[in-house]
C-alpha cells in the first residue's frame, strides 16, 4: 500500500483511499485482484469464513485481513461490519468484490474529481463479457463513498446509502472503470430467499421488489415473476424510468412463456413508452413486432434504436443493444418494405459488427447482389 505522505505546508492534505472487500474462498483471484490496489492508502479484507488460503494470500499481498462471522447470511451486515474496520481516518471508501477488477489510473482519476464536499462517485462498471471478450453488460456504479454518512442495506442485491447530515453530493468519473469477472462456480441459490426476506421486510421497497421480480424469472418461475413485477410497477415510490421499462420487458418476457405474446406486446409498448432513452427497450420491441410481420413498425423501432447515442440514463446496457442486432433486424425490415439501399447498407453494418457471425455474412452478401424484393433468409436464419 501506499501508505501516507508527508505535505509540504500549505498544500491541500492528500486524500487517504481505503478499499475494503469481503471475502469466502477467493484464492485463485487474490493476485489480480490485488495487483492495481498498490497505490491505495489500505486494503481491509473481512474473510467471511474461508476454508481454502484466501485470507493468507490476501495478507502476503499487503491487505490487512480481519475474520468475521454473519449468521444468518446478509450481504448488508457483512459490507457493514468490513466498512467498520476500515480506518476513521479514510477520506474515500472503494467497496469491490473480489472478482473485480479496478482499472489502473482509478486513483488518479478519482483524485481529480473528488473536491471538497463529495460524498460519491459515479463510475462504470463492465459487469459481462462477450465470447469475443468485449464489453457486455455495462452500467453505472456507485460504490466509491466517503467514509462516514454511508452504510449498506438489504440482504442481497444490496446498495451503500447516505444516512449523513445534510445532502449528498456525488461526482461522477466515467474514466474510473472496473471490471466484473465472475466466478462461474458460486452459486446464486441463497438470492431468491434472502430476496423474499428483503420483501417482508419491507414490501414497499421498490428495489427489492424488482429484483425479487427478476430473479423470478431467472428462476424460470413466470407466473410469480409477472405477479412481482406488476406489483413493483404499482408502487408509489417506483419512480426510477429506465428500472420500470426493464420491469415491463422482464413481464413481457414472463407472458411469452407462458404463451400469451399478445398481453406481451403490449407490455413491450410500454416499456418504451416508461424510458425511451434506452436502445434495448426499442431493439426487443422491433424483434417482437417482425416476428409479428409488422416490418413497418420494427423498421420504425430499430431506427428508434440506432438513434440513442447516450446511454447514461441506461438501468444496464446489455451488448446486443449497441451491436449487430438494431442493424440486422432494420436490415430485413426495410428489406421488406422495400428500402433496399437501406437494407443493404445495414446489412454491411451489422456483418461488419459480428464478423464471425455466418448468417450476417450471408445476409449481406444477398442483399448486395440481390435485385427483387425478396430475402430467402427470413425463413429459418432469420433475427434471433
Amino acid at each position: 500500500m501506499s501508505g501516507s505522505r508527508d505535505q509540504p505546508s500549505g498544500t491541500p492534505r492528500r486524500l487517504h483511499v481505503a478499499v475494503y472487500a469481503i471475502a469466502r474462498d477467493e484464492s485463485p483471484f487474490v493476485a489480480r485482484f490485488m495487483r492495481p490496489l498498490a497505490v491505495a492508502d489500505e486494503v481491509l479484507i473481512a474473510d467471511t469464513g474461508s476454508s481454502d488460503d484466501t485470507a493468507n494470500l490476501f495478507r502476503q499481498h499487503g491487505a490487512r485481513v480481519v475474520c468475521i462471522n454473519v449468521s444468518p447470511w446478509r450481504f448488508d451486515d457483512a459490507r457493514n461490519a468490513a466498512l467498520a474496520l476500515v480506518s476513521p481516518r479514510a477520506d474515500v471508501c472503494v467497496s469491490l468484490d473480489c472478482d473485480e477488477i479496478i482499472q489502473d489510473g482509478w486513483r488518479e482519476n478519482l483524485e481529480r474529481v473528488w473536491t471538497p464536499g463529495t460524498t460519491r462517485l459515479h463510475y462504470t462498471s463492465i459487469y459481462s463479457w462477450t465470447a469475443e471478450n468485449t464489453a457486455g453488460i455495462v452500467c453505472c456504479a456507485d460504490r466509491i463513498h466517503a467514509r462516514h454518512g454511508y452504510r449498506w442495506r438489504w440482504p442481497v442485491h444490496e446498495c451503500v446509502e447516505w444516512y449523513g447530515d445534510g445532502d449528498e453530493r456525488p461526482a461522477s468519473c466515467f474514466e474510473l472503470s472496473v471490471h466484473h469477472h465472475p466466478d462461474p462456480a458460486k452459486s446464486r441459490a441463497r438470492y431468491l430467499p434472502m430476496l423474499e426476506r428483503a420483501v417482508r421486510e419491507d414490501r414497499d421497497s421498490p428495489r427489492m421488489s424488482f429484483y425479487l421480480g427478476r430473479e423470478r424469472f431467472f428462476q424460470g418461475d413466470y407466473g410469480g415473476a409477472a405477479g412481482e413485477l406488476r406489483r413493483y410497477l404499482r408502487l408509489p415510490t417506483a419512480h426510477w424510468a429506465a428500472q420500470r421499462a426493464e420491469a415491463c420487458r422482464l413481464l413481457a418476457a414472463s407472458l411469452e412463456a407462458q404463451g400469451a405474446v399478445e398481453a406481451a406486446l403490449a407490455w413491450r409498448w410500454r416499456s418504451v413508452s416508461e424510458c425511451q432513452d434506452q436502445p434495448e427497450a426499442w431493439v426487443e420491441l422491433a424483434r417482437a413486432l417482425y416476428w409479428r410481420g409488422d416490418f413497418e413498425g420494427g423498421y420504425y423501432a430499430s431506427r428508434r434504436a440506432l438513434a440513442i447515442h447516450n446511454l447514461a440514463g441506461s438501468h444496464a446496457s446489455p451488448p446486443e443493444a449497441r451491436g449487430a442486432l438494431p442493424h440486422d433486424l432494420l436490415a430485413n425490415c426495410a428489406w421488406r418494405i422495400g428500402l433496399v439501399d437501406e437494407a443493404r447498407r445495414h446489412a454491411l453494418l451489422a456483418a461488419e459488427l459480428s464478423p464471425r457471425d455466418e448468417r450476417l455474412r450471408r445476409n449481406a452478401a444477398y442483399f448486395d447482389g440481390a435485385k427483387k424484393v425478396e430475402c430467402h433468409v427470413l425463413k429459418q436464419e432469420c433475427v434471433r
